[in-house]
């Protein structure tokens, strides 16, 4: 079993970042080709509990994800029901902690590459590929956020 875990630290109130990164259309999209779409609203909001989005990853990978959980605004966790990639997911969490003026980040994901023989040696290239992408995705949006927040007075 593989995990990935990536902490970032944005300058931006709990409430902005997590609305932020819990908008799966506009967080999930990056510049090698990602995008994302809710195909199924979740059951009292867009983007929350029972919701399926739809991420891929540039031309050929893809993910069916629904969002298993979602306490606004401390966290949400999901799940991979389909994926494109030989991948036997045990789910996903995102926390949201108030740190001083910001807000602490912690996405935290586990996994198996279920392909015999080569499988040891994928699961451990899969979580360098994902600490990658989800680091690029949070600081990607640490930029956003704190490029749009008011100027502190001095």
């Amino acid at each position: 079993m593989e995990e990935v875990h990536v902490n970032v630290y944005i300058h931006a109130p709990v409430e902005r970042v997590f609305e932020a990164v819990a908008d799966h259309e506009s967080f999930l999209r990056a510049g090698d080709g990602t995008h994302t779409k809710v195909i199924r609203p979740g059951l009292t909001e867009r983007n929350g509990l029972g919701a399926l989005r739809e991420v891929r990853v540039g031309k050929r990978i893809r993910y069916v994800e629904e969002i298993a959980a979602f306490e606004r605004p401390s966290s949400f966790e999901y799940r991979i029901l389909e994926s494109t990639q030989p991948l036997r997911h045990h789910g996903s969490r995102l926390r949201f902690t108030p740190r001083g003026d910001g807000t602490e980040v912690d996405w935290t994901s586990r996994f198996e590459v279920p392909v015999p023989l080569v499988g040891r040696l994928l699961g451990p290239l899969a979580r360098r590929m994902f600490v990658a992408a989800f680091t690029e995705l949070l600081l990607a949006e640490k930029a956003r956020l704190e490029a749009s927040q008011p100027a502190r007075a001095a």
